[in-house]
Protein backbone atom coordinates (compact mmCIF):
# COMPACT_ATOMS: atom_id res chain seq x y z
CA UNK A 1 0.00 0.00 0.00
CA UNK A 2 1.08 3.40 -0.31
CA UNK A 3 2.15 3.73 3.05
CA UNK A 4 4.60 0.88 2.84
CA UNK A 5 6.02 2.72 -0.21
CA UNK A 6 6.46 5.79 1.64
CA UNK A 7 8.24 4.42 4.46
CA UNK A 8 10.18 2.14 2.85
CA UNK A 9 11.57 5.32 0.81
CA UNK A 10 11.77 7.58 4.02
CA UNK A 11 13.80 4.64 6.24
CA UNK A 12 15.68 3.47 3.19
CA UNK A 13 16.44 7.70 1.79
CA UNK A 14 16.98 6.80 -1.99
CA UNK A 15 19.44 9.80 -4.61
CA UNK A 16 20.82 9.92 -8.33
CA UNK A 17 21.80 12.68 -11.95
CA UNK A 18 24.26 13.76 -15.18
CA UNK A 19 27.02 16.37 -15.78
CA UNK A 20 29.31 17.98 -12.76
CA UNK A 21 27.96 21.09 -11.59
CA UNK A 22 30.08 23.85 -9.62
CA UNK A 23 29.17 22.90 -6.22
CA UNK A 24 31.01 19.42 -7.47
CA UNK A 25 33.64 20.65 -8.96
CA UNK A 26 34.64 23.09 -5.54
CA UNK A 27 35.13 20.21 -3.00
CA UNK A 28 38.59 20.34 -1.65
CA UNK A 29 41.11 17.27 -2.64
CA UNK A 30 38.16 15.91 -4.72
CA UNK A 31 39.53 14.19 -8.28
CA UNK A 32 37.54 12.05 -11.03
CA UNK A 33 40.66 10.15 -11.93
CA UNK A 34 41.40 6.42 -11.48
CA UNK A 35 43.48 5.44 -8.26
CA UNK A 36 46.17 2.57 -8.77
CA UNK A 37 44.78 -0.82 -8.05
CA UNK A 38 45.00 -1.51 -4.34
CA UNK A 39 47.73 -4.35 -3.67
CA UNK A 40 46.53 -5.50 -0.26
CA UNK A 41 44.82 -8.77 0.06
CA UNK A 42 41.07 -8.43 1.39
CA UNK A 43 39.86 -9.54 4.58
CA UNK A 44 37.49 -12.43 5.33
CA UNK A 45 34.62 -10.21 6.49
CA UNK A 46 34.57 -11.41 10.06
CA UNK A 47 38.11 -11.20 11.04
CA UNK A 48 37.62 -7.48 10.30
CA UNK A 49 36.03 -6.23 13.51
CA UNK A 50 35.58 -8.65 16.44
CA UNK A 51 32.51 -10.82 17.50
CA UNK A 52 29.36 -9.52 19.25
CA UNK A 53 28.70 -10.54 22.97
CA UNK A 54 27.66 -14.38 22.61
CA UNK A 55 28.80 -14.97 18.69
CA UNK A 56 30.84 -17.89 19.26
CA UNK A 57 28.29 -20.97 19.06
CA UNK A 58 27.31 -21.78 15.38
CA UNK A 59 24.00 -24.17 15.79
CA UNK A 60 23.47 -24.55 12.24
CA UNK A 61 23.96 -22.84 9.02
CA UNK A 62 20.75 -21.02 6.07
CA UNK A 63 20.14 -22.52 2.63
CA UNK A 64 19.19 -19.52 1.54
CA UNK A 65 22.53 -17.74 1.76
CA UNK A 66 25.06 -17.83 -0.81
CA UNK A 67 28.10 -17.65 -0.15
CA UNK A 68 29.99 -15.27 -2.40
CA UNK A 69 32.82 -12.88 -2.46
CA UNK A 70 33.74 -10.08 -5.09
CA UNK A 71 36.78 -8.21 -4.41
CA UNK A 72 36.69 -4.34 -6.32
CA UNK A 73 39.47 -2.55 -7.13
CA UNK A 74 39.84 0.75 -5.09
CA UNK A 75 39.93 2.95 -8.06
CA UNK A 76 37.13 5.57 -8.90
CA UNK A 77 34.75 5.33 -11.18
CA UNK A 78 34.62 7.68 -14.21
CA UNK A 79 31.06 8.88 -15.37
CA UNK A 80 30.44 12.54 -16.08
CA UNK A 81 26.92 11.64 -14.62
CA UNK A 82 28.73 10.71 -11.29
CA UNK A 83 30.31 13.29 -8.62
CA UNK A 84 34.05 13.69 -8.20
CA UNK A 85 35.31 11.32 -5.52
CA UNK A 86 38.54 10.04 -3.67
CA UNK A 87 39.51 6.22 -3.67
CA UNK A 88 38.97 3.92 -0.55
CA UNK A 89 42.47 3.94 0.23
CA UNK A 90 42.50 7.71 0.88
CA UNK A 91 39.87 7.02 3.48
CA UNK A 92 41.51 8.55 6.72
CA UNK A 93 40.15 6.01 8.97
CA UNK A 94 41.03 7.89 12.24
CA UNK A 95 39.05 10.16 11.38
CA UNK A 96 35.67 8.31 10.60
CA UNK A 97 33.03 8.24 12.72
CA UNK A 98 29.88 10.74 13.58
CA UNK A 99 29.35 13.12 11.12
CA UNK A 100 29.94 10.75 8.23
CA UNK A 101 27.50 9.13 5.81
CA UNK A 102 27.36 6.09 3.60
CA UNK A 103 25.61 7.15 0.07
CA UNK A 104 24.46 4.89 -2.49
CA UNK A 105 25.16 7.07 -5.91
CA UNK A 106 22.72 5.94 -8.89
CA UNK A 107 24.35 7.60 -12.24
CA UNK A 108 21.36 6.74 -14.69
CA UNK A 109 19.04 9.36 -15.75
CA UNK A 110 16.25 9.99 -13.52
CA UNK A 111 12.44 10.02 -15.00
CA UNK A 112 13.60 9.29 -18.59
CA UNK A 113 10.19 9.91 -20.79
CA UNK A 114 10.38 6.95 -22.89
CA UNK A 115 12.50 3.70 -23.68
CA UNK A 116 14.65 5.98 -26.26
CA UNK A 117 15.36 8.01 -23.69
CA UNK A 118 16.39 5.41 -21.06
CA UNK A 119 20.56 5.61 -19.64
CA UNK A 120 21.49 3.20 -17.38
CA UNK A 121 24.87 3.76 -15.48
CA UNK A 122 26.96 2.19 -12.22
CA UNK A 123 26.01 2.83 -9.12
CA UNK A 124 28.53 4.11 -6.56
CA UNK A 125 28.85 3.24 -3.17
CA UNK A 126 30.59 6.00 -1.19
CA UNK A 127 31.75 7.45 2.11
CA UNK A 128 31.51 10.95 2.74
CA UNK A 129 32.43 13.26 5.41
CA UNK A 130 31.18 16.22 7.25
CA UNK A 131 33.29 18.80 4.76
CA UNK A 132 31.65 16.61 1.44
CA UNK A 133 34.84 14.41 0.67
CA UNK A 134 33.57 11.61 -1.05
CA UNK A 135 35.42 8.46 -1.06
CA UNK A 136 34.38 5.20 -3.37
CA UNK A 137 33.95 1.81 -1.33
CA UNK A 138 32.03 -0.50 -4.65
CA UNK A 139 30.97 0.35 -7.34
CA UNK A 140 28.30 -2.16 -9.55
CA UNK A 141 27.70 -1.77 -13.28
CA UNK A 142 24.00 -1.10 -15.07
CA UNK A 143 23.07 -4.50 -14.22
CA UNK A 144 22.20 -6.42 -10.84
CA UNK A 145 23.20 -2.98 -8.70
CA UNK A 146 21.65 -2.21 -5.88
CA UNK A 147 18.72 0.26 -5.07
CA UNK A 148 19.06 0.92 -0.88
CA UNK A 149 21.51 0.96 1.90
CA UNK A 150 19.75 -1.63 4.51
CA UNK A 151 22.19 -0.40 7.54
CA UNK A 152 25.82 0.54 8.22
CA UNK A 153 28.82 -1.02 10.26
CA UNK A 154 28.83 2.16 13.02
CA UNK A 155 32.66 2.65 13.02
CA UNK A 156 31.99 2.72 8.85
CA UNK A 157 33.62 -0.41 8.17
CA UNK A 158 30.97 -2.11 6.40
CA UNK A 159 27.30 -1.03 4.91
CA UNK A 160 24.34 -3.68 3.90
CA UNK A 161 23.08 -3.04 0.32
CA UNK A 162 20.00 -4.37 -1.26
CA UNK A 163 19.49 -5.11 -4.98
CA UNK A 164 17.43 -7.51 -6.90
CA UNK A 165 19.20 -10.85 -7.82
CA UNK A 166 19.41 -13.39 -10.37
CA UNK A 167 15.93 -12.41 -11.55
CA UNK A 168 13.23 -10.14 -10.81
CA UNK A 169 11.66 -11.77 -8.45
CA UNK A 170 14.70 -12.11 -6.14
CA UNK A 171 16.18 -9.68 -3.72
CA UNK A 172 19.69 -9.99 -2.44
CA UNK A 173 21.55 -8.54 0.43
CA UNK A 174 25.02 -7.63 0.00
CA UNK A 175 27.69 -6.93 2.57
CA UNK A 176 30.40 -4.47 1.26
CA UNK A 177 33.62 -4.48 3.26
CA UNK A 178 34.59 -1.03 2.84
CA UNK A 179 38.57 -0.74 3.64
CA UNK A 180 38.99 -3.47 0.85
CA UNK A 181 35.80 -3.11 -1.64
CA UNK A 182 35.22 -7.09 -1.47
CA UNK A 183 30.95 -8.11 -1.33
CA UNK A 184 29.78 -10.71 0.50
CA UNK A 185 26.30 -12.29 -1.03
CA UNK A 186 24.46 -12.59 2.85
CA UNK A 187 20.80 -13.33 2.15
CA UNK A 188 18.76 -13.81 -0.94
CA UNK A 189 14.84 -14.45 -0.93
CA UNK A 190 12.77 -15.32 -3.96
CA UNK A 191 9.14 -15.52 -4.48
CA UNK A 192 7.08 -15.90 -2.92
CA UNK A 193 9.42 -15.92 0.45
CA UNK A 194 10.14 -12.10 -0.66
CA UNK A 195 6.42 -10.78 -0.67
CA UNK A 196 6.21 -11.64 3.16
CA UNK A 197 6.40 -8.63 5.74
CA UNK A 198 6.83 -5.59 4.68
CA UNK A 199 9.21 -4.51 6.91
CA UNK A 200 11.56 -7.24 5.98
CA UNK A 201 15.14 -6.84 6.08
CA UNK A 202 18.78 -7.34 6.44
CA UNK A 203 20.56 -5.52 9.76
CA UNK A 204 24.29 -5.47 11.68
CA UNK A 205 24.31 -6.06 15.07
CA UNK A 206 25.40 -4.20 17.74
CA UNK A 207 27.45 -2.60 19.27
CA UNK A 208 30.07 -3.69 16.79
CA UNK A 209 27.80 -4.71 13.38
CA UNK A 210 30.24 -8.36 13.51
CA UNK A 211 26.88 -10.16 12.70
CA UNK A 212 23.48 -9.89 11.08
CA UNK A 213 19.76 -10.05 12.13
CA UNK A 214 17.88 -11.90 9.20
CA UNK A 215 13.93 -11.34 8.71
CA UNK A 216 12.35 -15.29 7.77
CA UNK A 217 8.92 -16.30 6.99
CA UNK A 218 7.23 -18.93 4.51
CA UNK A 219 4.15 -17.77 4.81
CA UNK A 220 3.29 -20.06 8.31
CA UNK A 221 5.54 -18.52 10.94
CA UNK A 222 8.00 -15.49 10.55
CA UNK A 223 11.47 -15.69 12.81
CA UNK A 224 14.38 -13.85 13.16
CA UNK A 225 17.85 -15.24 12.60
CA UNK A 226 21.40 -14.10 14.18
CA UNK A 227 23.94 -14.89 11.36
CA UNK A 228 27.67 -14.42 10.81
CA UNK A 229 28.32 -12.46 7.78
CA UNK A 230 29.73 -16.65 6.50
CA UNK A 231 25.73 -17.29 6.67
CA UNK A 232 25.78 -19.30 9.58
CA UNK A 233 22.75 -19.22 11.87
CA UNK A 234 24.21 -18.38 15.50
CA UNK A 235 20.70 -18.12 16.94
CA UNK A 236 16.94 -18.39 16.21
CA UNK A 237 15.86 -14.41 18.33
CA UNK A 238 12.16 -14.78 17.68
CA UNK A 239 9.62 -17.07 16.26
CA UNK A 240 5.69 -16.44 15.57
CA UNK A 241 2.99 -17.14 13.48
CA UNK A 242 2.71 -15.12 10.47
CA UNK A 243 -0.75 -13.54 10.36
CA UNK A 244 -0.44 -10.31 7.72
CA UNK A 245 2.39 -7.84 6.58
CA UNK A 246 1.13 -5.21 9.26
CA UNK A 247 2.22 -7.52 12.27
CA UNK A 248 5.47 -8.85 10.67
CA UNK A 249 8.47 -8.32 13.33
CA UNK A 250 10.64 -5.72 14.09
CA UNK A 251 14.08 -5.27 15.96
CA UNK A 252 16.36 -3.18 17.46
CA UNK A 253 19.44 -4.21 18.95
CA UNK A 254 20.57 -3.81 22.69
CA UNK A 255 23.26 -1.20 22.63
CA UNK A 256 25.18 -3.36 24.49
CA UNK A 257 25.17 -6.43 22.36
CA UNK A 258 23.62 -9.08 24.60
CA UNK A 259 19.58 -8.26 24.03
CA UNK A 260 17.16 -7.74 21.32
CA UNK A 261 13.45 -5.64 21.66
CA UNK A 262 11.47 -7.51 18.89
CA UNK A 263 8.19 -6.10 18.38
CA UNK A 264 5.74 -8.94 17.70
CA UNK A 265 1.70 -9.62 17.48
CA UNK A 266 1.26 -9.51 21.32
CA UNK A 267 3.48 -6.16 22.10
CA UNK A 268 7.00 -5.88 22.78
CA UNK A 269 9.60 -8.64 24.25
CA UNK A 270 13.31 -8.24 25.77
CA UNK A 271 15.20 -11.62 24.14
CA UNK A 272 19.07 -12.35 25.12
CA UNK A 273 21.28 -12.73 21.67
CA UNK A 274 20.66 -16.27 21.71
CA UNK A 275 16.89 -16.32 21.80
CA UNK A 276 16.19 -16.84 25.48
CA UNK A 277 13.11 -14.95 26.79
CA UNK A 278 13.87 -12.03 29.22
CA UNK A 279 10.95 -9.69 29.71
CA UNK A 280 7.97 -8.43 28.05
CA UNK A 281 7.81 -4.96 28.18
CA UNK A 282 4.88 -2.57 28.57
CA UNK A 283 2.91 -0.64 25.14
CA UNK A 284 0.44 1.58 25.14
CA UNK A 285 -3.51 -0.41 24.32
CA UNK A 286 -4.60 -1.64 21.98
CA UNK A 287 -1.14 -0.38 19.81
CA UNK A 288 1.21 -1.58 17.47
CA UNK A 289 4.85 -0.87 18.46
CA UNK A 290 7.94 -0.19 16.44
CA UNK A 291 11.04 0.30 18.50
CA UNK A 292 12.78 2.75 16.67
CA UNK A 293 16.21 3.78 18.18
CA UNK A 294 18.10 3.83 21.75
CA UNK A 295 17.07 7.21 23.76
CA UNK A 296 19.66 6.36 27.06
CA UNK A 297 20.63 3.29 28.39
CA UNK A 298 17.36 2.33 29.74
CA UNK A 299 14.10 4.02 27.64
CA UNK A 300 13.96 3.89 23.75
CA UNK A 301 11.54 5.78 21.39
CA UNK A 302 8.94 3.82 19.21
CA UNK A 303 6.35 4.53 16.74
CA UNK A 304 3.57 3.30 17.81
CA UNK A 305 0.02 2.91 15.86
CA UNK A 306 -3.16 2.59 17.52
CA UNK A 307 -5.49 0.01 16.04
CA UNK A 308 -9.17 0.63 16.30
CA UNK A 309 -11.42 3.30 17.19
CA UNK A 310 -9.98 3.64 21.12
CA UNK A 311 -6.79 4.13 20.46
CA UNK A 312 -6.52 5.27 16.62
CA UNK A 313 -7.16 9.51 15.69
CA UNK A 314 -10.08 9.29 13.10
CA UNK A 315 -9.17 10.82 9.67
CA UNK A 316 -11.35 12.66 7.20
CA UNK A 317 -13.41 10.04 6.61
CA UNK A 318 -14.32 9.87 10.20
CA UNK A 319 -12.30 5.95 10.45
CA UNK A 320 -9.74 5.21 12.77
CA UNK A 321 -6.11 6.23 10.97
CA UNK A 322 -4.39 2.96 12.04
CA UNK A 323 -1.40 4.26 9.94
CA UNK A 324 -0.57 7.26 11.52
CA UNK A 325 2.38 7.01 13.91
CA UNK A 326 3.00 8.27 17.02
CA UNK A 327 6.14 8.68 19.03
CA UNK A 328 6.28 7.10 22.84
CA UNK A 329 9.45 6.91 25.15
CA UNK A 330 9.53 3.45 26.09
CA UNK A 331 11.15 1.72 29.10
CA UNK A 332 13.59 -1.54 29.44
CA UNK A 333 12.26 -2.00 32.87
CA UNK A 334 8.50 -2.66 31.95
CA UNK A 335 7.47 0.19 33.68
CA UNK A 336 5.13 2.60 31.49
CA UNK A 337 6.34 4.23 29.03
CA UNK A 338 5.34 8.42 28.37
CA UNK A 339 3.85 9.51 24.80
CA UNK A 340 6.79 12.25 23.25
CA UNK A 341 4.09 13.17 20.67
CA UNK A 342 0.24 13.93 20.93
CA UNK A 343 -2.35 13.38 18.51
CA UNK A 344 -3.39 16.52 16.17
CA UNK A 345 -6.92 18.15 17.24
CA UNK A 346 -8.32 18.17 13.57
CA UNK A 347 -8.75 14.58 12.31
CA UNK A 348 -6.36 13.55 9.77
CA UNK A 349 -6.07 13.45 6.16
CA UNK A 350 -5.25 9.76 5.08
CA UNK A 351 -2.03 10.70 3.69
CA UNK A 352 -0.72 11.85 6.76
CA UNK A 353 1.36 9.16 8.41
CA UNK A 354 2.94 11.05 11.29
CA UNK A 355 6.23 10.88 13.17
CA UNK A 356 8.58 7.95 12.75
CA UNK A 357 11.10 9.18 14.69
CA UNK A 358 12.99 12.21 16.89
CA UNK A 359 16.17 13.17 18.10
CA UNK A 360 17.27 15.40 20.86
CA UNK A 361 18.67 18.82 19.82
CA UNK A 362 19.42 20.74 22.78
CA UNK A 363 16.37 22.31 24.64
CA UNK A 364 14.63 21.19 21.28
CA UNK A 365 13.63 18.13 19.72
CA UNK A 366 13.09 17.32 15.91
CA UNK A 367 10.53 14.95 14.31
CA UNK A 368 10.70 13.23 11.55
CA UNK A 369 6.90 13.48 9.62
CA UNK A 370 6.44 11.81 7.00
CA UNK A 371 3.35 11.76 4.31
CA UNK A 372 1.68 10.39 0.84
CA UNK A 373 3.77 10.19 -2.29
CA UNK A 374 7.43 10.96 -1.00
CA UNK A 375 6.28 14.08 1.38
CA UNK A 376 8.35 14.08 4.56
CA UNK A 377 9.41 16.79 6.42
CA UNK A 378 11.36 17.86 9.95
CA UNK A 379 9.67 19.15 12.73
CA UNK A 380 10.29 20.77 16.17
CA UNK A 381 8.17 19.19 19.31
CA UNK A 382 5.43 22.37 20.87
CA UNK A 383 5.03 21.95 24.30
CA UNK A 384 1.46 20.39 23.43
CA UNK A 385 3.06 17.47 21.81
CA UNK A 386 2.49 18.64 18.31
CA UNK A 387 5.24 19.30 15.64
CA UNK A 388 6.04 22.50 13.95
CA UNK A 389 7.39 21.97 10.62
CA UNK A 390 10.90 23.84 9.67
CA UNK A 391 11.73 25.32 6.82
CA UNK A 392 14.46 23.49 5.33
CA UNK A 393 16.13 25.85 2.91
CA UNK A 394 17.66 23.89 0.08
CA UNK A 395 21.01 23.45 -1.80
CA UNK A 396 20.85 24.98 -5.50
CA UNK A 397 20.89 21.37 -7.25
CA UNK A 398 17.53 20.27 -5.49
CA UNK A 399 13.76 20.74 -5.24
CA UNK A 400 12.70 18.75 -2.67
CA UNK A 401 9.24 16.90 -2.24
CA UNK A 402 10.83 15.47 0.87
CA UNK A 403 13.54 15.81 3.25
CA UNK A 404 14.53 13.84 6.21
CA UNK A 405 17.19 13.95 8.87
CA UNK A 406 20.37 11.54 8.83
CA UNK A 407 21.77 13.00 11.50
CA UNK A 408 22.19 16.23 14.42
CA UNK A 409 25.34 17.55 15.71
CA UNK A 410 24.09 19.12 18.92
CA UNK A 411 27.76 20.80 19.72
CA UNK A 412 28.36 21.96 16.38
CA UNK A 413 24.28 23.14 15.66
CA UNK A 414 23.66 21.31 12.63
CA UNK A 415 21.99 18.67 10.96
CA UNK A 416 22.25 16.25 7.82
CA UNK A 417 19.53 16.05 5.63
CA UNK A 418 18.96 14.00 2.69
CA UNK A 419 16.17 15.69 0.01
CA UNK A 420 14.65 13.87 -2.49
CA UNK A 421 11.90 14.00 -5.99
CA UNK A 422 8.94 12.32 -6.58
CA UNK A 423 6.91 9.56 -4.82
CA UNK A 424 9.59 7.08 -5.93
CA UNK A 425 12.64 9.46 -4.94
CA UNK A 426 13.37 9.95 -8.54
CA UNK A 427 16.36 12.46 -7.56
CA UNK A 428 18.28 13.01 -4.23
CA UNK A 429 21.03 15.24 -2.93
CA UNK A 430 22.27 15.14 0.71
CA UNK A 431 23.34 18.46 2.25
CA UNK A 432 23.99 20.11 5.79
CA UNK A 433 22.05 22.61 7.63
CA UNK A 434 21.88 24.24 10.73
CA UNK A 435 19.34 23.01 13.42
CA UNK A 436 16.57 25.86 12.13
CA UNK A 437 16.37 24.62 8.54
CA UNK A 438 18.88 27.15 7.23
CA UNK A 439 21.53 25.73 4.58
CA UNK A 440 25.15 25.16 5.20
CA UNK A 441 26.66 22.87 2.61
CA UNK A 442 26.45 20.41 0.17
CA UNK A 443 28.06 17.12 0.77
CA UNK A 444 26.45 15.10 -2.12
CA UNK A 445 24.71 17.39 -5.39
CA UNK A 446 22.91 16.42 -7.50
CA UNK A 447 24.52 16.05 -11.09
CA UNK A 448 22.83 16.94 -13.93
CA UNK A 449 20.33 15.05 -15.07
CA UNK A 450 20.97 11.71 -13.20
CA UNK A 451 19.30 10.04 -10.27
CA UNK A 452 22.05 10.99 -7.81
CA UNK A 453 21.69 10.08 -4.59
CA UNK A 454 19.19 7.07 -3.91
CA UNK A 455 19.84 6.34 -0.68
CA UNK A 456 22.11 6.99 2.77
CA UNK A 457 22.53 6.59 6.22
CA UNK A 458 24.59 8.16 8.83
CA UNK A 459 27.23 7.24 11.18
CA UNK A 460 25.14 8.07 14.44
CA UNK A 461 26.22 6.94 17.85
CA UNK A 462 24.27 4.92 19.76
CA UNK A 463 22.56 7.45 21.92
CA UNK A 464 20.91 10.58 19.89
Amino acid sequence: NVRTIVLILVSLLVFSACGASESDTTVAGLTSTPSAPSTTAPLPVESTVPADPGTTTTTGSSTSTTSTSTTLVASVTVDPHLPAALSRDSIPWSEVGFGWSVVLFDSSKAAPTGPSDVREGPVVLYLVDSAGNRYEAAAWPSSNRPWSIADVRPDGTAAVVVGTGATVDDTTWTLVDIPTGSTQVVHSASFPEVTYGWGRSVKLTRPTGANLVVYRSDGVNEWLERRSPAGAVLATLYTQPYVDAVGSLRWLYGHDGTTVLVAHHGGMAVVGNDGTPVAELWVPMDNMCEPTRWWDADTFLATCYGRGPASAPLDEYGNPHTFYGRLWLLETDGTAGVPLTEYPADPLFVGDFGYSDARPAGPDTLLQWTGDCGAAQIADLQADGTGSFIPISLPSTIVADGVAMLDVNVVAGLMTVYGWQGCAADVGALFVTDLAGNYVSELVPVIGDARSVISARALTPVYP
